[in-house]
């Protein structure tokens, strides 16, 4: 059957010019009582109210027109314990939020008697833009129904989980469910165990793993890691664990029915015997092959080993320093970790395949492998990886490297948001979904929020103007404004995004804020451009009527029949400075003009049957194709014009020649010739639908996504916040990187950023 592209439509906010109103003040305390004696004369109403307000009563006008009674106190006579605010609450957020507020489990310190109902001396608050079903942020899951069949299952983010013991670290030293935090007293709290602390030093009576499954993350090892496919039906698997596949059925695997049982068996043989095969395609690809292969996976290794903790965790480890340095600088240097990835894959590797297994992860860090000979030090600044970054096929497939393994949890990603907000829930940390952030001051959080919840005014919300028109608000969903009081906010919204809207509340013309309330709460959309931005994804989600077993859990499509094909494949990448005017479906680098491209292939029911109804598959399709094109006329329209014309630079002409020529390449695999015959469903996403979904800049789906030494380590943005002395950021497009572990490494450093914040804040 023939296969259309759903219509992609963005999520509309009501809104209507706003009326005249006065502006809400901070002021000191003999303003703030000069400010109290005016509106006890004049009935003034401030439209804004912090959280903590005891007294968040409004008043309607013909049932649509809201105003808050009580403006916000002036932080020098708060009477509340310390506020953190939470901008989003994707991976960042939860977790970052989560282990502030553990590190002040204990009872409040005298210094500040004001303590949050659960007798912490901090209180969070977390503010997510999404529903509560799109927690997470990009780190999701999404289900589509279909009638006669189920429910499939569709990752919208990440889609492999890497270094697992990032995951159950924030567990270990955060959850208290099957852990004897519960109980624990100030006299049993140690002194140095803040946001920092790491597993070992949890007084957890449970391991990390099963505190994590406490709370519902369950994890399982994904062998092979991948299988590659290149475009003439040369299919190879890569990535077998030493101790896998088991010789037996493990105790788990012992208690599943009788026909999962039989399955697991299946599978284990056919790993073994896809293992010897493995060996033997490399070495038919190349004399030598799988010793070449192990070469260049050790020498990797040494990279990972001294870059993860001294370049990534940002701890020095002085052990890792000998073997990169040997493996860095024997032969010649031929490994040099600067060079141009392409160099060392050149001394190592004889053909373009080998050398095309060696570098496709360059994609997830937005460079490629080749070296550019018209940039300064061969691209490397810029596009091209350099040879550092092949630390991330150790990660993902040396056989005995410690840390090295490709996992899938347990239904979904979404489990992995789930299970975070059990946790924060479990610490009290309040999450509001339904809520836009529209501007951050140094002394709080303008919003934007639904009110169509249960719990809109509930004491703890800030009630103001309904957006609509009274036509349109008579029995239906209204949007008020609102403010929120912090002391510290932790911005995971997308850095590029959030610099140029939320934080960038600036007269163009005088340099100065403006305050006026329209501005404050107006919702844009806009990024920074100045950065470097990687390839958007074209993601096609098909549910699929029958099980496509010639594929993998991850498949991965590359073009590398010669030389000149392998480097012209990467071309979406290096080819970005292209005439912008002309329209997405005539680009040059398309796959469809019959030149070479490369794809990624998501089967998540090969280790997880919960993914898709019985005799089904679940698939996903990812192909990189450029990030949206900034348009500066767009920045000041309201977000959903903005967010509509960005959508329309992915038309549909553009989205089913991209499908057509997937089709093509998936052909090469016996049972796929004709799946478009099998398709019962199918969801797209553009950079478009990011960029509306998750307000990331450009669109780009993994947040600043180019690691070019311009935007690696140090010279990455980093944390704190150049107009905000009250703003820390986290996220993928901050340091350290983008991937859900490093996102979890940086929650752990800034966490400790803002514990220490905090306890400044309560010694004064």
């Amino acid at each position: 059957m023939a296969i259309l592209p759903p219509t992609m439509t963005s999520i509309g906010n009501c809104r209507s010019s706003l009326p005249c109103r006065p502006r809400c003040y901070t002021a000191s305390s003999s303003s703030l009582l000069l400010l109290l004696l005016v509106s006890s004369a004049t009935l003034y109403r401030s439209p804004c109210i912090g959280l903590s307000s005891s007294s968040s009563s409004s008043s309607s006008i013909n049932g649509n027109y809201h105003r808050a009674v009580n403006a916000p106190a002036s932080p020098r006579r708060r009477r509340r314990p310390l506020r953190v605010v939470v901008i989003g609450a994707g991976i960042g957020g939860l977790a970052t939020a989560a282990r502030i507020k553990s590190s002040f489990a204990s009872s409040p310190p005298p210094a500040l008697p004001n303590a949050d109902e659960d007798g912490c001396a901090v209180e969070v608050v977390i503010l997510e833009k999404n529903s509560r079903d799109r927690h997470g942020g990009r780190c999701g899951s999404f289900d589509v129904h279909v009638r006669g069949y189920g429910n499939f299952r569709h990752e919208r983010g990440p889609s492999l989980l890497l270094l697992p013991d990032e995951y159950y670290g924030l567990f270990g030293d955060c959850g208290i469910r099957g852990s004897s935090r519960r109980n624990r007293g100030d006299d049993e709290r140690d002194d140095d165990d803040d946001a920092s602390s790491s597993p070992s030093s949890s007084s957890s009576s449970s391991s990390p793993v099963e505190v994590a499954r406490a709370y519902g993350l369950e994890v399982t090892s994904c062998v092979p890691a991948y299988q590659v496919i290149f475009d003439d039906g040369d299919v190879l698997s890569l990535g077998f664990p030493k101790e896998s596949p088991p010789s037996t059925l493990s105790i788990d695997d012992a208690r599943l029915p009788h026909r999962d049982r039989r399955r697991r068996v299946e599978n284990i043989e056919r790993m073994k015997a896809s293992e010897m095969e493995s060996i033997r395609k490399l070495n038919s690809m190349e004399v030598n092959g799988h010793d070449k292969w192990m070469e260049y996976l050790n020498t990797c290794s040494a990279y990972l080993d001294c870059g993860l903790p001294n370049f990534i965790e940002g701890r020095m480890d002085i052990k890792s320093v000998p073997n990169f340095a040997y493996e860095s600088l024997r032969d010649g240097g031929k490994n040099w970790p600067l060079r141009p990835h392409s160099r060392m894959l050149n001394s190592i590797f004889d053909g373009p395949k080998l050398r095309a297994l060696a570098s496709f992860q360059n994609l997830y860090v937005g460079l490629e492998p080749y070296e550019n000979e018209d940039q300064w030090l061969g691209g490397i600044t810029r596009k091209t990886a350099p040879a550092v970054f092949g630390l991330l096929s150790a990660l993902e497939m040396h056989p005995t490297y410690r840390k090295s393994g490709v996992y899938a949890p347990i239904g979904g990603f979404r489990n992995v948001a789930n299970s975070l907000s059990e946790l924060c829930k479990d610490l009290n940390v309040e999450i509001r979904y339904d809520t836009r952030v529209t501007s951050v001051t140094d002394a709080g959080v303008y919003y934007l929020r639904d009110n169509d919840n249960d719990d809109d005014n509930d004491g703890n919300v800030a009630v103001g103007w309904d957006l609509s028109s009274s036509e349109e608000a008579r029995g239906k969903r209204t949007t008020s404004v609102g403010y929120v009081d912090a002391d510290l906010v932790i911005c995971n919204a997308d850095l590029p995004y959030a610099t140029e809207t939320i934080l960038n509340k600036i007269d163009d013309d005088n340099n100065e804020a403006r305050d006026d309330e329209e501005s404050r709460h107006q919702e844009t959309y806009d990024w920074n451009d100045k950065l470097d931005y990687s390839t958007g994804v074209i993601a096609f989600h098909w549910s699929v009527s029958r099980p496509l077993s010639s594929l993998n859990t991850h498949n991965v499509f590359m073009s590398a029949n010669t030389t000149s094909d392998a480097v012209e494949s990467w071309a979406v990448i290096r080819d970005d400075d292209h005439d912008m005017s002309t329209k997405l479906s005539h680009r040059v680098f398309l796959p469809m003009k019959g030149r070479p491209f490369n794809f990624y292939v998501h089967r998540p029911s090969m280790t997880d049957i919960t993914a898709c109804p019985p005799g089904c598959d679940s698939i996903m399709v990812l192909v990189p194709c450029p990030p949206l094109r900034r348009e500066g006329r767009l920045a000041s329209l309201p977000r959903s014009e903005a967010i509509d014309e960005y959508k329309c630079q992915f038309d549909a002409d553009f989205i089913d020649d991209v499908r057509d020529a997937v089709f093509q390449r998936l052909a090469v695999l016996k049972g796929l010739e004709n799946i478009r015959d099998s398709i019962l469903n199918e969801v797209v996403d553009t950079p478009g639908t990011y960029a509306d979904y998750y307000n990331v800049g450009a669109g780009v789906p993994f947040g600043l996504q180019s690691h070019g030494l311009g935007q690696l380590s140090l010279t990455r943005p980093g944390s704190e916040c150049k107009t905000h002395e009250n703003v820390l950021f986290v996220g993928a497009s901050s340091r350290p990187g983008n991937g859900v572990p490093l996102v979890l490494i940086g929650s752990r450093q800034v966490a400790k950023k803002a514990v220490d914040k905090l306890k400044n804040m309560m010694a004064q």
